[in-house]
């Protein structure tokens, strides 16, 4: 994606723009990243070559002249498109590194769609969609999409020629418009000298829409003009009117239809709201569930008797009962193929499991022994210690022997938070693998341990919780699906609120987090009015475990992401975390990091 109105461009992004457009020290008003949050290195290449050959102001004027349209974002897509392909062929004379690199950005585009979700999918434009993947395709040699008459012809048009005059791009973007989706900024009257006035208005609008779908092309800078910048979007439906509340409750409908009733009371839904989603957060929303035990899954296909079925629709939406049913329907399949898949895996590693858990097991025993005993103290039985035996005859003292101290009456609790988001749609089996592994070993230990997972849709978090405090069976954890985005501040802020309002004894209460420490929400920071990514999201994080540790809460995380991840999770967790490569290494890494944790504490 390309971003506009985001002051935080990278300094990677900044020098690959510089570097194109010939010159350096100016602030670029766009600037482009993957979905991960990393420098998009081509699209960043031709944003320099379009300040290069074009102008970015002149750009982003031209952009400005059709802000205040609905269909604005999309229609800038699109037109980014026929801007590469000039500034591609206008430089390829003098950079032949150029085709490479444009290859490399249409394969990157092919493998992003494959881990999509049901729901990024949805959020799809796809008028862009369908020409991002003609022209992908045509670059990768792949086989050309079938497109319908009039699409295949917006194709072709956005190959705008490299002899066509600068100055004539922008009739030819504003030609295209006008041919192919009927408007012609020109001709707007909302465009006219109204336009600082519609210039706000049409961010507040953009930014909403911005929170509902991936934009491949947003601004990253004020450079136009707009003294506010991003403007933050805004999801509490008691905030909202019209058709933006009607909007925020069908979102709400959509979360009940596909994860059940809250676990949570009404009251305590909206006192957590009221708490937590402040700041950065603000207008946010949180769902707490209970997911199906194995001996409950049929009650999953019977929809009609289901609690949070079709039938808790609100009434007034009526018109939604079939969109939602075929979503629910959708993702119930998908959750349920994926559990399977998740105890297929176990069988396939059960060996591996079963010796992994009686290693954890075991350490685990060891370490709790080790941390609940007292330690040793002078007695007059027990084990002689020979360098204090004169003691006896010469000082009267009968002290001279050392026994183990007495059981210390602590209790421990602990809780595991697995990232459910659509990043780990990889590595869904190992995660369910090692969350089971871990509860299992603390299971058989007698130690309490709830499991949840956590994911983000349309702009709600949701806190799925797999297995109880007082479950012995593990089994629920093999619910674990990945999907959504991670909000991993408001997640990890909704779980102290948990832990710290059980009321349930517990003198240590310990929280591994199982994460690739890449927290992003398509839903924007509305303290900052960004993107909720790289930076301002790890900071978040931060804080949130912070808060976590002041309250008395023991937080680590078990990583397991990119490489280019790890600054991300020591920024959040400090030294509190294993990075951990495979099964084989889960149970040792796991009790070296209890030990340290434990160690910490005092113990």
């Amino acid at each position: 994606m390309i971003r506009q109105g985001h002051a935080d461009a990278s300094g990677r992004a900044r020098n690959l723009i510089w570097n194109a457009a010939g010159r350096y020290g100016f602030e670029p008003v766009f600037a482009a990243f993957h979905a991960n949050g990393q420098p998009d290195v081509y699209f960043d290449t031709v944003i320099g070559l379009t300040e290069k050959w074009l102008g970015l102001e002149k750009v982003a004027a031209f952009f400005d002249s059709f802000r205040a349209h609905r269909r604005s974002e999309e229609f800038q897509e699109i037109l980014w498109l026929g801007i590469e392909n000039y500034v591609y062929e206008k430089e390829l004379p003098e950079r032949p590194a150029l085709p490479a690199l444009r290859r490399r950005r249409g394969e990157a585009f092919f493998a992003e769609m494959q881990t999509l979700s049901e729901q990024q999918m949805a959020l799809q434009s796809m008028a862009v969609f369908r020409q991002q993947q003609y022209r992908w395709a045509l670059v990768t040699g792949r086989a050309l999409p079938l497109l319908r008459t009039k699409d295949r012809q917006l194709a072709e048009a956005l190959f705008l020629p490299a002899d066509l005059p600068a100055e004539k791009v922008t009739d030819a973007l504003r030609g295209i418009l006008r041919e192919y989706f009927g408007y012609d900024p020109a001709a707007d009257p909302r465009t006219a000298p109204r336009l600082p006035r519609l210039r706000a208005l049409a961010g507040r609008i953009a930014s909403h829409e911005y929170a509902r779908k991936d934009l491949m092309i947003i601004r990253t800078g004020t450079g136009t003009g707009d003294p506010d910048g991003a403007v933050a979007v805004r999801w509490d439906a008691r905030a909202q009117s019209g058709r933006a509340q009607r909007r925020a409750e069908e979102d709400m409908a959509y979360i009940r239809t596909v994860f059940g009733p809250s676990s949570l009371p009404e009251e305590a839904l909206r006192r957590a709201e009221a708490l937590l989603c402040t700041g950065s957060d603000d207008g946010c929303r949180l769902w707490a569930v209970r997911a199906p035990r194995s001996g409950e899954l049929t009650v999953m296909a019977d929809t009609s008797s289901r609690p949070g079925s079709l039938q808790d629709l609100p009434q007034d939406l009526p018109h939604m009962e079939g969109k939602l049913r075929r979503e629910a329907l959708d993702v119930r399949q998908r959750r349920a193929k994926q559990r399977e898949n998740n105890l297929r895996f176990c069988r396939e590693h059960s060996l591996l499991i079963r010796e992994s858990i009686k290693r954890l097991t075991t350490g685990l025993e060891v370490l709790l022994a080790s941390f609940l005993k007292g330690l040793p103290e002078r007695s007059r039985v027990g084990q002689l210690q020979p360098e204090r035996a004169f003691r006896a005859s010469v000082l009267r003292d009968p002290r001279i022997f050392v026994r183990s101290g007495d059981d210390l009456d602590l209790t421990i609790r602990v809780d595991l938070l697995l990232d459910a988001s659509q990043s780990r749609m990889n590595s869904q089996e190992r995660i369910a693998s090692e969350a089971f592994i871990i509860a299992r070993s603390l299971v058989q230990n007698r130690v309490p341990v709830r499991v949840t997972a956590f994911r983000s849709l349309r702009g709600c978090t949701v806190q799925e919780q797999l297995k109880a405090y007082d479950e012995t069976a593990c089994d629920g954890i093999m619910q674990y699906c990945a999907g959504g985005w991670n909000r991993d501040g408001l997640a990890l802020k909704f779980m102290d609120h948990l832990m710290v309002e059980d009321k349930s004894p517990a003198d240590l209460r310990l929280l591994l987090i199982l994460t690739d420490a890449s927290p992003n929400d398509a839903v924007a920071d509305s303290a900052f009015g960004k993107n909720y990514e790289g930076k301002p999201a790890v900071d978040d994080a931060a804080a949130a475990v912070k808060q976590l540790r002041a309250d008395g809460i023991l937080p680590a995380a078990v990583f397991h992401g990119s490489t280019s991840h790890l600054e991300n999770v020591y920024r959040i967790y400090g030294d509190d975390y294993v990075r951990v490569m495979s099964l084989q290494q889960f149970s040792a890494g796991v009790a070296d990091l209890l030990i340290k944790i434990l160690q910490k504490s005092g113990g």
